[in-house]
């Protein structure tokens, strides 16, 4: 996996007059971002956020959009699941572990803050309908489907208990 790209956003203006605000509008990459399996569609998320500046630090809040593709729980076909996570993240220049993101002079990173907030609306056990029946008979893993209904394939590993009689 290659080093995560910063998304830098230049706030010096907002920082100059606090309370002043802008609008950061449009498509973001966020490349080899994936967990188990699945993978933010095309790499990308949508942003509609407002930065605003409060007493040397930048507020950010509004919405990211993504979709990502995983594997369906049941039948593991491909499926988009889309996220819209809200945020209101603060970033200042001695920032609270866990609590706050760094404010670096006059330039914000807001890629760490979107990785964490995509990866924590992960879904954790997608499906691609409510009435999906998972994979048909035989197609993954088990036995095959038994000619005889009532009949069911004996499993061989029981067949060593055939010797012992009540």
């Amino acid at each position: 996996m290659s080093e995560p790209r910063p998304v830098l956003v230049t706030v010096a203006d907002l920082l100059a007059t606090p309370g002043r605000r802008r609008e950061l509008t449009g498509r973001r990459v966020l490349a080899d971002l994936a967990v188990g399996g699945g993978a933010i569609a095309e790499d990308a998320v949508e942003l509609q956020l407002t930065l605003e500046a409060q007493a040397g630090r930048i507020i950010c809040s509004g919405e990211v959009h993504a979709r990502w593709e995983l594997e369906c729980r049941r039948c593991l076909r491909p499926v988009l699941v889309p996220v819209a996570p809200e945020v209101t993240e603060v970033f200042e220049a001695g920032p609270a572990e866990g609590e706050t993101f760094p404010l670096d002079g006059e330039v914000v990173d807001l890629a760490p803050m979107l990785r964490e907030l995509v990866l924590l609306t992960l879904p954790l056990a997608p499906l691609c309908d409510e009435s999906c029946g998972g994979p048909a008979a035989g197609s993954y893993y088990g036995p095959p489907p038994a000619e005889d209904a009532t009949e069911l394939p004996r499993d061989p590993r029981w067949a060593a208990l055939d010797d012992f009689q009540p």
